[in-house]
């Protein structure tokens, strides 16, 4: 078998990933080592419903789990993610073993309950379980050196860039109306009103209710509950746009970024290195010949690596940035000895994640990413990827003892 790179397909995930077990001719290339850094399951607000009852002019709804915990829906898409990865592989001749495959959950909960489902899907009777630090232990993998204070700029005058249009689609869900009488009314009932809010704390409270009501439509909820009725797709395709956006002010700035996924992506290129039997400066995620390595962590990660690396995949077709599932996938390939990374993002449509399964007919969106620091190719010399790496994070993001977690317990 003899593999190939197929643009027009945009590079598909599942047709490349197998090549490292298959002969190659001249010119053939091999797919060497694979990362992959994918957000969690479909979990609750993080935010109980009491305390969210300030924003809303009706309660909102109960959740199976508590706060912030991954649900049965959840699982069963990561079950499926698992099985999306794997499906790919064995069509081209590569399966995932037990002991072959190394995934790496953030500490919390849902990262370890996202972990233990995929790994269902991945290598199905497979009773090798994922690595993580124990659940109140505080993983530098996933979460860097800790939060940085944000420098002084003009957007701390509460003038952050935000769709106005999104913001009013949001207010009229939570509130069901949007002019400034009403408006004003709720306020005098003690609500928080958004649309009356300094922009900096409106957007960020923006993103993370757009989020929340987005979680009732791939939860799964009856349309009469998300929402309260008022919010059906179209809505919230329009309303998580802020999601994204309260991202890029907090969390892609340079500093914030590097400090939360600098010391992840110096782990990646090390590892992406080893595979190429290149002298790594950091320790690797994984020794040589094992593979692939996943990542479970969160949208802050991923949000936080398209910051450092300058990535922006945004798709009007797919407009939630970093849903449940959502994957960056760092690919190292080999052709006639010279090594090269390829980096793309896959993300699942809100029809998938409402049905909770990514294996059906287009329910993976997989698009190859251009790399700025590359001279905006879609495929970097390694040498060069490692040197862009290390310049954007630099020493004092690192934590050179990461990545060394155990089997979880």
């Amino acid at each position: 078998m003899r593999c190939q790179i197929v643009v027009a397909a945009l590079f598909l995930f599942g047709t490349t990933a197998a090549c490292a077990a298959a002969p190659r001719g001249n010119g053939a290339e091999r797919v060497v080592q694979e990362v992959m850094l994918v957000r969690h399951g479909i979990r609750s607000p993080t935010t109980s419903p009491d305390a969210l009852a300030q924003y809303a002019s009706q309660p909102w709804p109960a959740w199976e789990v508590a706060p912030g915990q991954l649900t049965e829906h959840g699982a069963a898409l990561m079950r499926s993610w698992g099985t999306w990865y794997r499906q790919r592989l064995v069509s081209e001749g590569w399966a995932p073993t037990c002991g072959g495959v190394r995934v790496i959950a953030d500490s919390t909960p849902r990262n370890r309950d996202s972990a233990a489902a995929l790994m269902r899907g991945l290598v199905p009777g497979c009773t090798q379980p994922y690595d993580a630090l124990a659940p109140d232990q505080t993983d530098p993998l996933f979460h860097g050196i800790g939060k940085q204070k944000k420098a002084k700029s003009k957007d701390e005058d509460g003038s952050p860039s935000f769709s106005s249009s999104a913001l009013s689609t949001l207010q009229g869900v939570l509130l069901g109306c949007t002019d400034r009488a009403c408006l004003e009314q709720a306020r005098a009932k003690g609500k928080q009103v958004l649309m009356l809010e300094p922009s900096a704390k409106a957007l960020k409270q923006a993103g993370t209710l757009s989020e929340n009501l987005m979680l009732e439509y791939v939860q799964g909820m009856p349309p009469a509950q998300v929402g309260w009725g008022r919010a059906d797709a179209d809505a919230m395709a329009k309303m998580i746009v802020l999601h994204n956006q309260a991202f890029a002010y907090a969390d892609n700035a340079p500093d914030a970024a590097r400090a939360r996924s600098g010391n992840m992506l110096a782990h990646i290129a090390a590892t992406l290195s080893a595979a190429a039997h290149t002298n790594a400066r950091v320790p690797t995620l994984a020794p040589h010949g094992q593979h692939p390595v996943i990542l479970v962590g969160h949208d802050t990660d991923l949000a936080s690596h398209a910051g450092v690396l300058q990535l922006d995949w945004h798709n009007t077709t797919q407009p939630d940035d970093y849903p449940p599932a959502g994957t960056l996938i760092y690919q190292l390939v080999e052709r006639n000895g010279r090594y090269a990374v390829r980096v793309f993002v896959a993300q699942p449509t809100l029809a998938a994640l409402r049905h909770g399964d990514v294996n059906g007919s287009g329910a993976m969106v997989v698009t190859p990413l251009s790399l700025p620091g590359c001279g905006n190719q879609r495929e970097c010399p390694l040498s060069r990827f490692e040197a862009m790496v290390e310049e954007r994070v630099g020493a004092s993001f690192v934590v050179p003892d990461s990545g060394d977690e155990a089997e979880a317990k």
